[in-house]
């Protein structure tokens, strides 16, 4: 088996770290883009009534979302799976699990990078008869993408791997339980969203939005100085 070099294992450890970072930024754009209406987080329509809603921000807010959240975690995947291969029969299930999230969440973020903005500029040149119809599309995009692919989906996926990771691969007790709460975090929320528990969704994903930032940093450090 080929193993990561030490320059590969820096490489992995920034862009794991960078995703972390970026991460952070997409909620900081994001509570610029909603006007800091924390509202708008579970209801994004408030966005059709806000005058000084920027489109920009908001394609930004999803394209922060597709590198931060997902794509910059791809390379610290397939790090992780040489790790789960030396300890569980599951590696590859759980790989790809870890695969899915990020390719669901930035299919997902990268169409609503798109779709938002449009619909937002559109709606506010419409008349007032056909305002209805762009945010009709506005809500079916977002139900499509956020209820559907990522906290119906994606959540199961992650949340999975997650738990394996902490599980399996990681040693130190206050990083193995950080990466256990967040996988139970997104099943959470999973479970919430799926059974009409909007309560328990809600409390699943917040804690996921500020662990998800918090542990690519975490394990970033540890993958640099070679302590994962």
């Amino acid at each position: 088996m080929i193993s990561f070099s030490k320059n590969d294992q820096k490489i992995i450890a920034a862009l794991t770290i960078l995703s972390g970072i970026l991460a952070l930024g997409c909620l900081i754009v994001g509570l610029m883009a909603t006007q800091f209406n924390f509202d708008a987080f579970a209801n994004p329509a408030l966005l059709l009534e806000m005058p000084d809603a920027s489109p920009d921000y908001l394609r930004w807010f999803m394209y922060l979302d597709m590198f931060g959240y997902y794509l910059f975690l791809l390379p610290f995947v397939y790090y992780a799976h040489r790790k789960l291969e030396e300890k569980t029969a599951w590696a590859s299930f759980l790989t790809f699990t870890g695969l899915g999230y990020v390719l669901i969440g930035a299919i997902g973020a990268a169409a609503l990078a798109v779709v938002w903005p449009s619909l937002l500029i559109d709606y506010r040149l419409a008349s007032v008869e056909t305002r209805e119809i762009y945010q009709a599309n506005f809500l079916l995009a977002n139900d499509f993408v956020a209820k559907g692919l990522w906290n119906s989906l994606e959540v199961f996926l992650c949340g999975t791997w997650w738990i394996g990771l902490g599980a399996f691969t990681v040693e130190s007790s206050p990083l193995k339980v950080t990466t256990l709460i967040l996988g139970l975090a997104c099943i959470a929320d999973g479970i919430g969203e799926v059974a009409g528990l909007p309560l328990l969704a809600e409390i699943g994903l917040n804690i996921y939005l500020l662990l998800a930032i918090v542990w690519p940093i975490w394990i970033g450090v540890k993958v640099w100085i070679q302590n994962y």
